[in-house]
């Protein structure tokens, strides 16, 4: 009997200080079931003591590789040299993945500052392409680009874009607080971008450009004409193209309440904008915080796919579909999966019964939701939804009509996805680790 107690006292010894290095160092599954329980057992007054008490030690265990690191990085300037490659499976049918990640001369995101923060409000960092190129930017408005084929190397040859961005907020009056993403189009430069005009108000904005691989010369492309006391990270701003002459641009909730349900008022919205007139027109209603924004076109069927942040828990996916004469709507905040930080819940979860649109796919927990990529296939559709907190991409694969799932897998990459697109030519996913910062290709092999 003294045997067994003290083999089971070892294992569970031993079982707590291998879950408190995980934890502490910050290489634990985001979505483990078990870590997620626990953390809600943990009484409130000691929640935010220990979540400091953890930062805190794993800045200090993890401070010589990171520094190390980010040192690394730029040392090796424009270069955009390989970090690693490495072989990664999904979770359910262990298919394989190649990864290839290279550097990017950028800010690194800092969660010793909370999640919260407007100093990481310039450390998002997006891109797109352009014919045979990627360009990215920095959330503080940094350009580069590089030939997509360098992917296939072992330097990405990156070079720098001039801009006139800092000096034209700056002789507007305006304060720039964050990039929020990234357009290229028919030789066009769309960057969203939240700003603080001279009244010290919060608004976000649509800058446009001339592509020109020398130089960006930006102006207004349209305002949202937000004026708010307080900085929010509920801003959305995805901006992608579509018809007829049209972008669309989502609009995040800004903390705001009773104006997501109004159709007249911007905040909660998918958007068109004509490039040419800059006149807009609702789309869709009743989101939160819409971080992924994909248009999609087959044959028969037109489709606006978007993802986003739940409160906590019930992050979504959502499809409008064009072929409907009607204005979609998903609830918010009325209907939602998840609960409010402070475990208050005055959310339906039902979207249907209250007359709302249910999400394709609900997230609880959460896996701090980010952009999408949809990829047509001649039997069924696949949704690869990246995130932030799963540091994963979840592979959905839908029939054709975004009726029914019939598949769900997960890649599990362990760095924090901020941005993904197919690259065509490369048969392959192009993706923005925030961690380091860094880019990445992906491959099936």
């Amino acid at each position: 009997m003294k045997k067994f107690l003290y083999i089971l006292a070892t294992s569970l010894i031993v079982m707590v200080v291998f879950l408190s290095y995980q934890i502490i160092s910050g290489q634990y599954d985001k979505q483990n079931v078990f870590i997620i329980k626990m953390k809600e057992i943990v009484p409130k007054s000691f929640k935010n003591n220990i979540k400091n008490l953890t930062y805190e030690l794993r800045r200090i265990l993890n401070e010589d590789k990171d520094e190390e690191l980010q040192k690394t990085k730029f040392n090796q300037g424009l270069n955009g040299e390989l970090i690693q490659s490495k072989i990664f499976k999904t979770n359910k049918s262990s298919t394989k993945y190649s990864v290839r990640e290279f550097f990017l001369p950028f800010n690194r995101l800092d969660l010793n500052y909370g999640w919260k923060s407007i100093l990481n409000a310039k450390r998002a960092h997006y891109f797109d392409t352009f014919q045979d190129r990627i360009i990215a930017v920095s959330g503080e408005g940094d350009f580069i680009y590089f030939a997509t084929k360098n992917f296939n190397s072992d330097k990405l040859n990156q070079t720098k874009i001039q801009s006139n961005l800092n000096q034209f907020l700056k002789t507007n009056k305006l304060t720039f607080i964050g990039l929020r993403d990234l357009l290229i189009d028919n030789n066009k430069v769309y960057i969203s971008v939240i700003l603080k005009d001279k009244s010290e108000k919060y608004t976000m904005s649509i800058l446009s450009s001339e592509l020109n691989f020398k130089n960006l010369k930006f102006e207004i492309f349209f305002e949202t004409s937000l004026n708010l006391p307080e900085y929010s990270i509920g801003s959305g701003g995805r901006i992608v193209n579509y018809k007829n002459n049209e972008i669309l641009f989502s609009v995040g909730h800004f903390d705001l309440i009773d104006e997501i349900q109004d159709p007249g008022h911007i905040a909660g919205k998918i958007i068109s904008i004509n490039k040419i007139s800059k006149q807009k027109k609702l789309i869709s209603l009743g989101h939160r915080n819409a971080q992924g924004l994909f248009y999609f076109k087959d044959d028969q069927n037109e489709y606006i796919i978007n993802s986003e942040h739940g409160p906590k828990g019930g992050d979504e996916v959502n499809i409008s579909s064009l072929n409907i004469n009607r204005i979609h709507n998903f609830g918010w905040p009325i209907s939602s999966y998840g609960v409010n930080y402070d475990g208050t819940n005055p959310y339906k979860p039902s979207h249907k019964d209250y007359g709302y649109d249910e999400p394709f796919v609900n997230f609880t927990p959460s896996i701090g939701i980010s952009e999408i990529s949809v990829i047509n296939k001649s039997n069924l559709n696949i949704i690869y939804v990246s995130s932030l907190r799963a540091q994963s991409i979840y592979i959905i694969e839908a029939n054709k009509k975004f009726t029914k799932v019939l598949n769900k897998d997960r890649l599990k990459l362990d760095y924090r996805i901020r941005d993904i697109k197919f690259i065509k030519s490369l048969d392959g996913f192009v993706v923005i680790f925030e961690n380091i910062p860094s880019i990445g290709f992906i491959k099936k092999t």
